[in-house]
């Protein structure tokens, strides 16, 4: 998310094409060995809980975080051009509530993330993945509630990626929920926490772990567009459920609103999620369009919690005037 009204976020100087490690020509082999060996263990082994929350030379960090390796450098040129073609990223302006979610072979990836944090889930038995560019300030059950709706199948293995290093105060408080949700979802879930290992990267999640794709633009500033290195595809959550909760109030608009998900040719996964948000709408919907008199609409509505009501608001006023427009219930 992009941040106004702070001239200091950008204070170091860097290179912006960097292409190998940047600690490949200061540390022996030995060491690297070492480090490496070390990174391995926490992937494998995760953290129990996230302590010491710090502003490291680029990202946020805390105790046991592991730096993110540089996606580029995993494959050869022939793998990396065919996870090109097939990636998606979100949307380029760099703004988040945006997510991603598709089979765990397809790269997911977004970017600019300054006081926000990335949120990344992996089901191993289902092969799928799930991000999310956070903002901060949110809490755990809103966390929990994202898991459940959009990684109905649960996660083996999470990621949480925290933002630039001058905002880790907010960081702090947005990572410490992530985890709360991630561990009430799932005990025996897999967590682990990544920071930046350069200057503002690309956040890039594939079959389960986190990486970084190298920021290649020549300024950084808040004028900047995102960097997305595959196919965008720009879905909010706000906007998603707005459009389905709110716009989507006849069984005749559901049908309208599906047609226009299924032409923006979005992933099969991401399809998935929304045929079953409309198809769990629709059933409500019908219970409603079904209702003959004031007191069975009035008894359904009642049946609801608050929440539910204010989804199915249009839903309930349109059958309701419906009811009252019918010549026997003209006078009531």
């Amino acid at each position: 998310m992009k941040i106004f009204k702070c001239n200091n976020v950008y204070p170091r100087k860097f290179s912006l094409f960097r292409s190998e490690p940047s600690f490949s020509s200061i540390l022996k082999p030995k060491l690297f060995r070492d480090i490496f060996c070390k990174q391995k263990k926490e992937v494998s082994g995760g953290i129990g809980e996230i302590k010491n929350i710090f502003p490291g030379e680029f990202g946020t960090q805390c105790k046991a975080s592991i730096p993110l390796a540089n996606f580029e450098e995993q494959f050869c040129k022939e793998d990396l051009a065919k996870l090109y073609k097939k990636g998606l990223s979100t949307n380029t302006e760099a703004w988040a509530d945006c997510f991603l979610k598709s089979s765990a072979d397809k790269p997911l990836s977004t970017s600019s993330v300054y006081d926000c944090s990335v949120l990344y889930l992996f089901n191993e038995s289902t092969s799928t993945h799930f991000l999310y560019h956070s903002y901060f300030d949110v809490y755990k059950n809103f966390f929990q509630s994202l898991i459940k709706t959009l990684m109905p199948e649960g996660y083996t293995k999470a990621a949480i990626v925290p933002g630039v290093a001058e905002f880790f105060h907010s960081h702090k408080q947005t990572i410490s929920e992530m985890f709360k949700a991630l561990k009430e979802s799932n005990r025996k879930g897999l967590i682990n926490v990544y920071h930046y290992s350069s200057e503002l990267p690309e956040i890039v999640c594939h079959n389960g772990c986190a990486y970084e794709i190298p920021n290649r633009r020549i300024s950084i500033g808040l004028s900047d567009k995102g960097q997305a290195s595959f196919r965008i595809c720009d879905l909010k959550l706000n906007s998603l459920f707005k459009e389905i909760n709110y716009n989507a109030s006849t069984s005749k608009k559901i049908g309208i609103i599906k047609n226009l998900f299924e032409q923006e040719n979005y992933d099969i996964e991401i399809m998935k999620i929304i045929n079953k948000l409309l198809f769990d709408r629709l059933n409500k919907i019908k219970k409603i369009e079904n209702c003959k008199t004031l007191e069975e609409l009035n008894s359904l509505i009642e049946s609801n919690e608050y929440s539910e009501r204010l989804k199915y608001f249009n839903a309930f006023e349109i059958k309701k005037h419906k009811i009252l427009s019918m010549p026997d219930n003209s006078i009531k």
